[in-house]
């Protein structure tokens, strides 16, 4: 599934369409209208097979988001968090994960706090335009393309790059928790981070430990060091903190990737845990908060005794996009599902379980095309309340609001490029705002969000297809006028120069009728 979106082309004014001289009395002129109408049709074949929209050069800057940097990312989240950044990184395929993760983390109460580390510049554009400020590109960008292939070379590369990005934020100062996308948040781990200790972390073993376990580092297995997992991490900006990533930066280029070993960051974390033992300050979160995936999504026993004590889950011992989604969605974790269907459908948690075991039947890409199209309405939702104070505050009445409503969400699908969102019909538009609006002289944030949220449907948007049915009309009417008026009797006494700017008039307004133009 391809992210990248090209910059949506306005149709031409109804004045550009067709270029026409002013008719002169008498015999019209002779013009090569067949050749010319033959061309049009060509180019309106070309444009429902070829990608809508001119190709822009990848070393062209495409939005000012290219040029933020880390420090600026950085004092932006933590000044939402008193200073603490709660990071994670992302590619273009892990989107899906990344907005299941932000699902669970708003409700905990810390989405202003998250920065993204994006991995390629879709992703970055994609992000801040839908949620701006909250990622950032740190070059150079890796291979997007292998990156999210576990015990890939790309692999290796997208997370030996963690330990960089975790000394520069302590390095400006601010404390960081960092969590990979494909966990989910029951409750706030913060709580958790007890003392002053330099370094937080999880184990990635699956015995059952006693629920007083030491928070010492555990000593080393079977391969000489430990087994913590590096995919959740809080550090404080000490110095016990910083030497520890320096160390981890040194072990991952020692231990680079190769074909026979198949590495990741993590047995370099461990490394330069046990290297700096005693010079670091560590703490192990409790194993009943922090589980790892090896133990909570395969020890039914242990969860159950440990019920109520859970705060993140890892979905790791499993790879796979497809499996990894089946396996949140059959325990009730995958909040995309559970959160549309809630939404659209105001039933229970039973409901929206129901519709995630069916969903889970699906393939891959269709999962991931649904989480995209979430995303979107996500999206648009957010570009509305931006919009609020401009657009609907001023508002005061249902036609005055029913013209705000297109009008943003024509704003929002020009920012968009080829995405396009279908329009809710007038009666169900009117039916929303009559049910959420008081009686007010003005629509309430509160209230705009209520009808925002019940008129916007996932399976509204599509792709490119506004414009096809722009070319479709707007090409596609004078073309047929021409021909219906050179096969039926009785139609080819009138000129060509009526014909065509009538038809091209008649377009013009249908589209602008339908609210397409």
């Amino acid at each position: 599934m391809s992210l990248h979106q090209r910059p949506h082309q306005k149709p031409p004014a109804a004045g550009d369409v067709l270029p026409i001289s002013s008719p002169s009395t008498g015999t019209a002129p002779s013009r090569p209208l067949p050749y010319l109408f033959s061309l049009l049709a060509l180019l309106l074949f070309a444009a429902l097979l070829l990608p809508w929209g001119p190709t822009r050069p990848s070393s062209v800057p495409a939005s000012p988001w290219r040029a933020y940097t880390l420090q600026e990312a950085a004092a932006f989240a933590a000044a939402a968090g008193n200073g603490t950044v709660l990071l994670a990184a992302v590619s273009g395929p892990y989107l899906p994960f990344l907005a299941n993760w932000l699902i669970s983390v708003r409700r905990a109460g810390r989405a202003d706090q998250v920065l993204v580390i994006a991995e390629d510049y879709e992703t970055l554009d994609r992000i801040n335009t839908a949620w701006p400020g909250h990622a950032v590109l740190v070059p150079p960008a890796p291979d997007a393309r292998r990156a999210h292939k576990f015990g890939s070379q790309g692999f290796f590369n997208f997370t030996s790059r963690r330990p960089r990005h975790l000394l520069q934020i302590l390095e400006l100062g601010y404390s960081v928790m960092y969590n990979d996308v494909d966990m989910v948040w029951l409750a706030d781990p913060f709580p958790y981070i007890v003392g002053d200790h330099d370094v937080y972390f999880m184990d990635d073993m699956t015995p059952v430990k006693p629920l007083d376990h030491s928070h010492e580092l555990p000593p080393p297995g079977k391969k000489g060091r430990t087994y913590i997992c590096s995919c959740m991490i809080f550090l404080r900006p000490t110095e016990g903190a910083k030497l520890l990533l320096r160390k981890w930066i040194e072990e991952l280029k020692v231990q680079p990737w190769s074909k026979q070993r198949k590495s990741n960051d993590q047995p370099g974390f461990n490394w330069a845990l046990n290297k700096t033992a005693g010079q670091v300050d560590v703490y192990l979160l409790p194993q009943s908060a922090f589980p790892t995936g090896g133990l909570y999504f395969k020890n039914k026993t242990w969860v159950k005794e440990t019920k109520g004590k859970h705060v993140i889950i890892h979905n790791n011992y499993i790879t796979g996009f497809e499996k990894k989604i089946k396996r949140f969605r059959d325990h009730g974790l995958w909040l995309i599902a559970i959160t549309r269907t809630q939404n659209s459908m105001g039933q229970g948690a039973a409901k929206a379980k129901q519709g995630g075991e069916e969903a889970a039947q699906k393939t891959e890409k269709k999962d991931e095309k649904k989480a995209h199209k979430s995303n979107d309405a996500d999206a648009l939702i957010a570009f509305m309340k931006q919009q609020y104070d401009d657009k609907v505050k001023p508002v005061k009445n249902f036609d005055e609001f029913y013209h705000a409503i297109y009008e943003l969400i024509q704003m929002f699908c020009e920012s968009r490029g080829q995405l396009q969102y279908r329009i809710p019909s007038k009666e169900e538009l009117q039916k929303q705002y009559e049910k959420a609006h008081s009686g007010s002289a003005n629509l309430t944030p509160e209230q705009f969000e209520k009808i925002a949220t019940g008129i916007l449907k996932v399976d509204s948007f599509t792709f490119g297809r506004a414009a096809v049915d722009i070319l479709l009309v707007l090409f596609g009417l004078p073309v047929c006028a021409l021909l219906t008026k050179r096969v039926v009797p009785g139609l080819k006494a009138i000129s060509d120069d009526i014909v065509i700017p009538a038809a091209t008039s008649g377009a013009v307004v249908y589209l602008a009728k339908s609210n397409k133009l």
